[in-house]
């Protein structure tokens, strides 16, 4: 099966990270991490929750790089911990939704306590899923949550980890994964899981960096301006084929509070090309049907890591000629900045839960 050659080989490459760390110090501040858990889908709609007949077991697992003030945020987040691992799970239903197995980045920060002692830390992921059973009009018509074996993986948790040596240590948590296409491929009602988990860190070598502490305490630039154009394709629904190019111009004022945050606001210009299906304008070209534009506003706030931002954003549209899912929406995803001037923007705009399509976009700032 796929998800066991997936396994396979992450493990491989994770002990030859380990053999390697044995040698010598290269892998200093290298750890392995995995864990099991064990918890439920949550039914936001109907169609899920008739379906689910059986509770989710997971498993994962990581290599974890601890980071020892070589950047000036490090100290900021308490010495944060990044990575990549794989994810398992069944999904409640073996014949309906089948299993995931995910590949993801992540990043661990501690707010309680610091990241070599007992602490109580939040985590967030990203990366990319492999579902094996999902929507077929023939095959699978009761999977009405995911259209596409290939999907989007976030997830959230709190986690603890008590030291039980100085290479050994208990870890534990609570955490909320969500599993969805974007709106590439409908149906996307998409997956929610709630579970806990419990496991293990190995540290991988005995001897650990010894942490710098910053002396950044200025912010270089309080205002910003940005421009970001970012597009993505989206699907009607299952019923009608067809794939529709939908864009955003978001316009931004960034406000620069300290040296791990800012605020935002701005105007989003968007395009929607699934909005013809409520246009009496469809005899004009796409690009002067006005029916398949929006306006809003939005105000949002971004959490900084160095160049990486984590953005959060929520808005109302102002100007939208035809029927919208929610008067309201909000976007949540990564922008990475490329020498202090250009960002690579990849979020997911939303309509309350639904999700809309995935924002992939280049921008300035000012």
């Amino acid at each position: 099966m796929i998800y066991k050659r997936i396994s396979s080989l992450f493990i491989a490459v994770v002990f030859c990270f380990f053999a390697k760390g044995q040698d010598n110090n290269r892998f200093e501040n290298f750890s392995l991490e995995a864990d099991y858990g064990y918890g439920f889908i949550m039914p936001h709609h109907k169609s899920i929750e008739y379906f689910v007949e059986d509770h989710i077991r997971t498993f994962d697992i990581k290599i974890v790089k601890q980071t020892y003030g070589n950047k000036y945020w490090n100290p900021l987040y308490r010495y944060p911990q990044w990575g990549a691992g794989y994810y398992r799970s069944n999904l409640g239903n073996d014949k309906v939704f089948g299993n995931v197995n995910a590949i993801y980045s992540f990043v661990k920060v501690p707010f309680l306590g610091s990241s070599d002692k007992v602490n109580l830390s939040w985590q967030i992921a990203f990366g990319a899923s492999y579902i094996t059973k999902y929507f077929d009009i023939d095959e699978n018509p009761e999977n009405q949550a995911i259209g596409s074996p290939l999907n989007i993986y976030i997830d959230f948790s709190l986690q603890t980890t008590i030291p039980v040596t100085n290479q050994l240590a208990i870890n534990g948590g609570a955490r909320f994964t969500h599993l969805s296409n974007g709106k590439v491929k409908s149906p996307n009602t998409g997956l929610n899981i709630i579970s806990g988990s419990l496991g293990l860190t190995y540290q991988l070598s005995k001897i650990k960096k010894e942490r710098i502490e910053s002396d950044v305490t200025f912010i270089e630039n309080k205002n910003e301006y940005s421009l970001i154009y970012a597009g993505g394709i989206k699907t009607i629904s299952h019923y009608e084929e067809g794939y529709f190019f939908a864009s955003s111009l978001i316009m931004d004022y960034n406000r620069n509070y300290s040296l791990k945050r800012r605020w935002n606001a701005g105007v989003d210009i968007f395009f929607d090309g699934t909005n013809q299906q409520y246009s009496d304008k469809n005899d004009k070209a796409d690009i002067v049907n006005s029916d398949l534009y929006q306006v809003g506003l939005h105000v949002g706030h971004d959490t900084k890591m160095g160049r990486l931002s984590l953005v959060v954003d929520i808005g109302a549209y102002i100007y939208a000629p035809v029927e919208v899912l929610a008067p309201v929406y909000s976007r949540i995803g990564l922008r990475y900045r490329v020498k202090d001037k250009f960002i690579i923007n990849y979020t997911l705009k939303s309509h309350w839960a639904a999700a809309s399509y995935i924002e992939w976009g280049i921008g300035y700032v000012f």
